[in-house]
């Protein structure tokens, strides 16, 4: 005869499956509720930060909408408590109608400016080739990190919300400026063994290329004209002894650079 379980094993298990129908419901309902209008919660203080969630309001009966929004709410906390943030809105309205691409601009003391742009930028805008997946996967993920920061950044968004897109893009640059520094160090040792000739350049800017792409009822050619603006500038003869990083930030607002002290010092 089995033995009668405690108390305490009865609790136990009665709440690990109350626990596993509450991870099958929040994984359901959290995506779902990004696609469902509601007002930005005490954390959303700029909503462009959660791109996956639809903001807004879907009905006049203020208890529904109120319903919807501590419904959000609460999943979001949890969300963010259990590290499972939900963001699988790829296939909907809300993605900007564009890609973004890196490019480096090498400027050199006599003057001379020679731009690369990113091996995966399609060379011809036209009539873009397909792109075979996992070739080149590591360096791609590397590199569109620098994107990811920018991604929403286009002109009409930079009007709307000047004054977080001034703080939250020297910020990014500050917060990866490590990696940002090893990756332009090795795109400069690239060009300067393919052209011995070549010193050191003076700076090198990385730049954003906003390219449009073709909407799903339009030709698949993107013949709109692409848009640069500068991310950030590495500058490889400062030194640490001037106090400040040899990397600044381009704020898109002022059209100028930002510079970051070293740190411990002002």
């Amino acid at each position: 005869m089995r033995t009668p379980q405690s108390l305490v094993h009865r609790v136990m298990a009665v709440g690990v499956g109350m626990f596993a129908l509450w991870q099958l419901f929040f994984l359901l309902a959290a995506n779902l509720m990004n696609g469902v209008p509601r007002r930005p919660g005490p954390g959303d203080l700029h909503p462009l930060r959660h791109p996956f969630q639809e903001y807004g309001s879907f009905t006049d009966v203020e208890p529904v909408q109120r319903a919807a929004d501590m419904a959000g709410n609460v999943l979001d906390i949890w969300a963010e408590l259990s590290g499972q943030e939900q963001g699988w809105k790829m296939f909907v309205p809300g993605i900007p109608p564009y890609s973004l691409f890196t490019a480096v601009e090498f400027r050199f003391p006599d003057g001379e400016v020679v731009q690369i742009r990113s091996e995966f930028e399609p060379s011809d805008l036209h009539n873009p080739p397909v792109r075979p997946p996992l070739l080149r996967n590591r360096m791609y993920n590397f590199e569109s990190q620098f994107t990811l920061p920018g991604w929403y950044s286009c002109p009409e968004s930079l009007a709307l919300h000047p004054t977080m897109w001034s703080e939250d893009l020297p910020k990014a640059v500050q917060d990866q400026h490590l990696q940002m520094i090893a990756w332009i160090k090795w795109r400069v040792s690239q060009y300067l063994a393919a052209h011995p000739d070549r010193s050191t350049p003076s700076e090198v800017i990385l730049l954003y290329r906003f390219i449009p792409s073709p909407l799903p009822n339009e030709p698949c050619e993107w013949t709109q004209p692409v848009t640069e603006r500068p991310y950030a500038r590495w500058l490889p003869f400062v030194t640490p002894e001037s106090g400040y990083l040899p990397i600044e930030a381009y704020d898109p607002i002022t059209n100028q650079y930002v510079r970051f002290p070293v740190e411990g010092t002002r």
